[in-house]
C-alpha cells in the first residue's frame, strides 16, 4: 500500500531531489565523494580498539568522520582554505543540526577533538543535498545557486540572504514525518519496566479454597450455600 493512502489519511508533496533510506554505511560512502575519511567501521576498514563493545562501532552502526587533508583545502569546491579542525568542528555542528543520528560528536566533545562520530540505528530518510550540506556545509539549489542554509531550515543565509528553497523545505518535511512514523525499538530497561509494571498490576490468587470460590464463583452461593 502506498504512503498516504492508508484509508485514515492521504498526502502529495513534490519533491524534485533524490530522497532514500541511508544507512550509516550508505551515509559514510556518500561523505567520501567529498574528500573525508571514514573508519572505525566494518565497511571501511574494520574497527579499531579503544570502543566500547556494546557500543555502536562493532556493531557496524557508527562511523569516524576525519578531515585531515592540509589546511589549504577548501570545505567545498571552489570554496576558500580553512583549517581542518576548523572544517571538523563545523561538520560537528552540521551533524547535530540535522537531527537525524543517534550520537553525533565532534569537537568539544570529549574524545572527539580530531573527528566526528557519528551513530544511526536502522535506516534514515535523507536528501542528497543534506547529504552534500553535512559534508561541506554548501548545496546547489535547483536554480543552480550555492547555498550554506540546511536544507528546509527555516532561516536566512547571511551570505545568501532570501527564503529557503520550498523543494528543499517539503524534502526535509517529508524526510523527517516518514522517520517519525518508523517504530522505535524499545531499550531493554523500557522492556524490563513494562514486565514488571504488568506482573504487579495482574490479579494474584490465593491458595485457600475460599479465596479460590471466590474467583470462580458468586458470594452469596459461597456464603450461603
Amino acid at each position: 500500500m502506498p504512503l498516504g493512502d492508508q484509508g485514515f489519511f492521504r498526502f502529495t508533496i513534490k519533491i524534485k531531489h533524490k530522497m532514500a533510506e541511508r544507512s550509516i554505511v550508505d551515509i559514510g560512502k556518500y561523505l567520501k565523494k567529498f574528500g573525508l575519511d571514514i573508519g572505525e567501521n566494518p565497511a571501511f576498514g574494520g574497527v579499531g580498539g579503544g570502543h566500547s563493545p556494546t557500543g555502536y562501532h562493532p556493531k557496524g552502526l557508527a562511523i569516524d568522520v576525519r578531515d585531515w587533508r592540509p589546511d589549504v583545502a577548501p570545505a567545498y569546491a571552489g570554496g576558500k582554505p580553512i583549517p581542518w579542525k576548523q572544517r571538523t568542528g563545523e561538520l560537528s555542528w552540521r551533524a547535530k543540526q540535522l537531527g537525524v543520528f543517534n550520537e553525533a560528536l565532534g569537537p568539544g566533545d570529549k574524545g572527539h577533538d580530531t573527528h566526528v562520530h557519528l551513530a544511526l540505528e536502522g535506516k534514515k530518510y535523507l536528501t542528497d543535498q543534506q547529504l552534500e550540506w553535512l559534508a561541506t556545509g554548501r548545496y546547489k539549489t535547483p536554480e543552480g545557486k550555492l547555498t550554506d542554509v540546511m536544507p528546509g531550515a527555516p532561516t536566512v543565509s547571511s551570505e545568501n540572504p532570501g527564503s529557503v528553497n520550498e523543494q528543499n523545505a517539503n524534502a526535509t518535511l517529508f524526510g523527517a514525518l516518514l522517520n517519525a512514523m518508523q517504530p522505535r525499538q524499545k531499550t531493554v530497561q523500557e522492556q524490563l519496566k513494562e514486565s514488571l509494571l504488568a506482573s504487579a498490576m495482574s490479579p494474584r490468587r490465593s491458595s485457600s479454597p475460599l479465596m479460590q470460590a471466590m474467583y470462580s464463583g458468586p458470594m452469596d452461593e459461597i456464603i450461603y450455600g
